[in-house]
Order: structure tokens, then C-alpha cells, then sequence
């Protein structure tokens, strides 16, 4: 037996604990039979093609930290036909049941008012118009605009904000069987969303940053299959590195929105 020197012996070893290192990290713990169905990371300028929006004018891609990324810039120009989020951007072609969806999420400003000028406005943010509210959106089971539900993430919960809601030709209702008082957006920070979707069970559960404790959980969840996308009610933020695993994904052409 030649013998291996140790250094390249423990440069070895080094090599394949970082390696086994660098996929637990990527890989999230998935149901038997899930396999990756989309992924987005928004390096192509045709990656806007991917979506169909509530109003195209107010999504653009930009560079944050020299990383080009899916940008919400400011208000759309859309009447719902029942009370709900007015920034939508769903993933055309694809409709999912069951999945799980990672994605990055950096939680811009407070309406359009980048978040820094809008804090230099206020001695005490906290108590300023809005900044509970302050939130970023996560669409699910979209079937069309009056059926679908949507995860709201925001400083701070009420009957209407941090909530699990859903719109069924009606304006959206709260239906969150667990959730935690809020999330801190930060300033100019980036928050790793998990949303975790079973249509057997009739849940959904949604984890920030902890990928192992959900800090939203509801129960009962209708609308089995549908469209998946991002927005906001009416603030603004960043969106990067979307990846969705599921049992399968059902190709759908059908479009929304002028």
C-alpha cells in the first residue's frame, strides 16, 4: 500500500465534508417522490417572460449587490375584483398541488419609499403609518383572480396583515391556525422563505429564515391546485433564487391580468 501524505489526507477529507456540507445546505428535506418542477435565479433578461403580472410597469429586473433579481418598484395599476393584494407576479405555464417552495426575499420599503429614507423620516418607525403592515406576499393554489389563497408576511399581526388568507369571491379572510406576533423584515436584509404545501393533509406551513420551525400554519386549506407568485399588498421588495420541489407540476396556458 502506497501511503497518502497528511496533508493531501486531511485535504481529502476537508474537501468531502465541504462538499457533503454544501448539499445539505441546498438540499431541503423533501416528501418521497418530489423532484425539482422550477427554479429561477433571474441571470437572463427573458426571466420576466416567466411571469404574468398584475401590472408589468411596476416589475423590473435589478441589481442588489451586483445580483440581478426580480424587483416590485411601486404600485400597480390593478382593481382585484374582490379585497386582496394589488403587486402580483405568478409563474405562467406551471400549476402545483402539493410542493415545497424555497425563495429568497428582501422586503424593500414601506409603499414605495425605499425602507432607509423612510425610517430617516421617523424617530420611532415603529409607530409609523405603515410600517406594521409592512409586508411581502406568497401566492398559492391561484386559480383565478377570485379564487386563490396568498401567505402575508408582516411586522406585525392583525385580522388583516402576518396571516394565511384566502379569497373566494369575496374579500380575502384570514384562515391561520398558527402564527407567530410577526417577522422583522430588517433593513436591506435577505430572509430565506420555506412554504411547505400538502394537499392530502390540507395544510400549508411557512418557515423564515428557521427552516425548521414554521412561524405560520393553517389547516383546511381549499383550492387543491393552482398557480404559484409573489407580490405585495402595496409595498415593495426584491425576489431571488426561486425554487419549487413537487410530486408533479400540470402544465396550464391560461393567463391573467390585461
Amino acid at each position: 500500500m502506497i501511503p497518502i501524505p497528511k496533508t493531501r489526507f486531511f485535504a481529502g477529507l476537508f474537501s468531502l465534508v465541504f462538499c457533503a456540507h454544501l448539499l445539505a445546505a441546498k438540499a431541503p428535506d423533501l416528501p418521497t417522490g418530489y423532484s425539482l418542477q422550477y427554479q429561477q435565479s433571474f441571470k437572463s433578461k427573458k426571466a420576466l417572460a416567466d411571469f404574468m403580472m398584475t401590472d408589468p410597469s411596476a416589475w423590473a429586473l435589478a441589481k442588489s449587490d451586483g445580483n440581478t433579481v426580480l424587483a416590485l418598484l411601486g404600485a400597480s395599476d390593478y382593481s382585484p375584483p374582490h379585497r386582496s393584494p394589488l403587486n402580483i407576479a405568478l409563474i405562467k405555464g406551471k400549476t402545483f398541488g402539493s410542493f415545497v417552495l424555497e425563495v429568497d426575499i428582501q422586503q424593500t420599503g414601506v409603499k414605495g419609499t425605499p425602507i432607509n429614507e423612510y425610517m430617516k423620516q421617523y424617530e420611532n418607525a415603529a409607530d409609523a403609518p405603515g410600517y406594521a403592515h409592512r409586508d411581502f406576499c406568497f401566492f398559492f393554489g391561484f386559480e383565478d383572480p377570485s379564487h386563490f389563497m396568498y401567505i402575508h408576511i408582516a411586522k406585525a399581526g392583525d385580522n388583516n396583515a402576518h396571516n394565511v388568507f384566502v379569497v373566494n369571491e369575496a374579500p380575502r379572510t384570514p384562515i391561520t391556525d398558527f402564527r407567530t406576533l410577526g417577522a422583522d423584515w430588517g433593513v436591506e436584509e435577505w430572509r430565506k422563505i420555506r412554504i411547505v404545501r400538502d394537499i392530502v393533509k390540507g395544510t400549508v406551513a411557512l418557515y423564515f429564515d428557521d427552516m425548521l420551525t414554521p412561524i405560520m400554519i393553517a389547516d383546511d386549506v381549499p383550492f387543491e391546485k393552482g398557480f404559484i407568485g409573489f407580490g405585495s399588498f402595496d409595498d415593495i421588495g426584491y425576489v431571488d433564487n426561486i425554487k419549487i420541489w413537487a410530486p408533479e407540476s400540470s402544465a396550464r396556458k391560461q393567463t391573467f391580468f390585461k
